[in-house]
């Protein structure tokens, strides 16, 4: 079974399964079984959530769009999956993975680089928006 990956309505993306979360520079975050990482932009412990998107008011229906990874790396079969912050940047994810949306939506691969800005017009995943809004994050 993959690792799955499900957005909440209006709130953050909660992960299960084996997961390493890893920061810009490499260094392990976290090992953990289950993670809620924040898909507003505003939490004040980023990756992580703290519940600033109920107080910023962040309206999101976790739906499951379609996405093809522009970047390839090999993967090995039944592996963990590996989530590492790019700097300013979205959540870079390699590893056998499912992501869920709240109206049974489904996307699985291998890769996939998810929205941490909250500005991604194609959520839960990167479309570069962060770029343009100024999205700051180590």
């Amino acid at each position: 079974m993959p690792n799955l990956l499900q957005p909440q309505i209006d709130g953050p993306l909660k992960v299960q399964g084996e997961i390493e979360i890893l920061a810009a520079d490499g260094t392990l975050l976290r090992k953990t079984a289950e993670a809620w990482l924040c898909r507003c932009g505003g939490s004040s412990s980023k990756p992580f959530c703290d519940g600033t998107h109920a107080k910023a008011g962040f309206r999101e229906a976790a739906r499951v769009g379609s996405y093809q990874p522009k970047t390839l790396e090999p993967v090995a079969p039944g592996t963990g999956l590996r989530i590492s912050l790019r700097t300013n940047g979205p959540l870079r994810c390699v590893g056998e993975m499912r992501i869920e949306g709240a109206d049974n939506s489904t996307w699985s691969g291998t890769q996939a680089s998810l929205c941490r800005c909250g500005g991604s017009k194609n959520k839960p995943f990167c479309d570069g928006t962060h770029r343009n809004i100024g999205f700051e994050a180590a």
